[in-house]
């Protein structure tokens, strides 16, 4: 085989085997959580909340403060790897508000693909939770997903609405509705778990006449100082905006709603909403997630179409020039060489053969003629 043919079918190898690995290996690898993923999501909103403090002290005309403007950074960082697993740190720092908004901070183990919950690896402490977590997966589908709601430690559900064009994205949109009792441990840390019948009095001055006579029949006996303990449940609604390719929330909103509850004789009477919270991403935050889609979409092109692409029109043209290669003649030389091989075979011309046979002779011999 000639050598030639040897270097254009060698490249063709190459070009599809290095096309098959960035397609086949790269991309999806890509596609899943990484090592040094560390995703910053920002937010803003206003929060109306019961202060304990002006509660504690009597001052009952100021005990909710209405629309007090905070802003919280999300991080979501992987931690440790494992296999399939992904283990990410969750921490929320939030400013304002007066501090009732807590930071929750949590720990996922979740399946590098998919995002769903994954069983947490040997020696590392994982939250337990059902559904995502931390957002959608690469990629994602237009149908409902299982949902993780921290505030009541359910699990809802993620409904898919509708496809839109959305900050200059193509986006699924999809909410969320969750609601129960509230259990996430730094809101209940901001509450308080038992409030005297003076208070309960004065906030009824806040309510609907219907529910302060309600109230009232129910306070239990005993005088003004006599703790009344609460329960709280929380209703949340929200709406995320996914980026279709990269499964980035783009932008999202979401309202929660804290209500206190006293238990009474005839059972749990809801009172008053003592946390309302409106919370979007600011324009940072869009800004942030529409670049990040933007990046994603980009290497997705080139890792997952152009460059295997390249590779393998590349490694055609290697192959159509092996097969060019092996049907031309080796050398431009070689056709003179072998006809002037047969024409020498035939022997030189034997010359003096020739000249004595068809030589003349000198001398022209006359016919004698006999005299009488």
């Amino acid at each position: 085989m000639r050598k030639s043919v040897l270097v254009f079918t060698a490249g063709a190898i190459v070009c599809a085997a290095v096309a098959g690995v960035i397609r086949f290996k790269l991309v999806p690898d890509a596609e899943r959580v990484q090592s040094d993923q560390n995703t910053v999501t920002r937010y803003a909103g206003t929060a109306s909340y019961l202060d304990q403090h002006a509660v504690a002290g009597g001052d009952l005309a100021n005990a909710f403060v209405k629309n007090s403007p905070f802003t919280a950074v999300e991080t979501v960082k992987a931690i440790g790897m494992h296999g399939n697993v992904a283990v990410l740190s969750d921490v929320t720092a939030i400013n304002g508000a007066g501090g009732v908004l807590g930071n929750p901070a949590s720990t996922w183990a979740v399946d590098r693909k998919t995002l769903m919950p994954a069983a947490a690896p040997a020696g590392v402490t994982a939250d337990a939770h059902q559904g995502l977590a931390v957002g959608f997966a690469f990629s994602p589908d237009k149908h409902d997903y299982p949902w993780w709601d921290g505030a009541t430690g359910t699990q809802a559900t993620a409904k898919y609405v509708r496809s839109e064009s959305h900050v200059g994205r193509s986006t699924y949109v999809f909410t969320v509705d969750a609601s129960g009792a509230e259990k996430d441990p730094a809101t209940l840390a901001q509450l308080p778990p038992a409030v005297p019948v003076s208070v309960l009095k004065g906030l009824a001055a806040t309510m609907a006449p219907a529910m302060q006579g309600a109230l009232a029949a129910l306070l239990p006996p005993g005088g003004d100082s006599v703790l009344v303990p609460l329960t709280y449940t929380s209703s949340t609604t929200t709406t995320m905006w996914v980026d279709q390719l990269s499964g980035t929330t783009v932008d999202a909103d979401a309202h929660q709603t804290v209500t206190a509850q006293m238990k009474t004789k005839l059972g749990t009477v809801p009172l008053t909403a003592v946390l309302d919270v409106d919370t979007k991403m600011s324009p940072a935050g869009i800004a942030d997630a529409v670049k990040q889609s933007k990046d994603d979409q980009s290497k997705v092109l080139w890792e997952g179409i152009v460059a295997p692409l390249a590779l393998a029109v590349l490694a055609l043209a290697l192959l159509v020039g092996a097969v060019l290669a092996g049907r031309r003649p080796r050398t431009a030389d070689s056709a003179d060489t072998a006809s002037g091989g047969v024409a020498g075979a035939a022997g030189p011309t034997d010359t003096g053969s020739v000249g004595e046979a068809g030589e003349a002779s000198p001398e022209t011999s006359e016919p004698t003629t006999k005299e009488e």
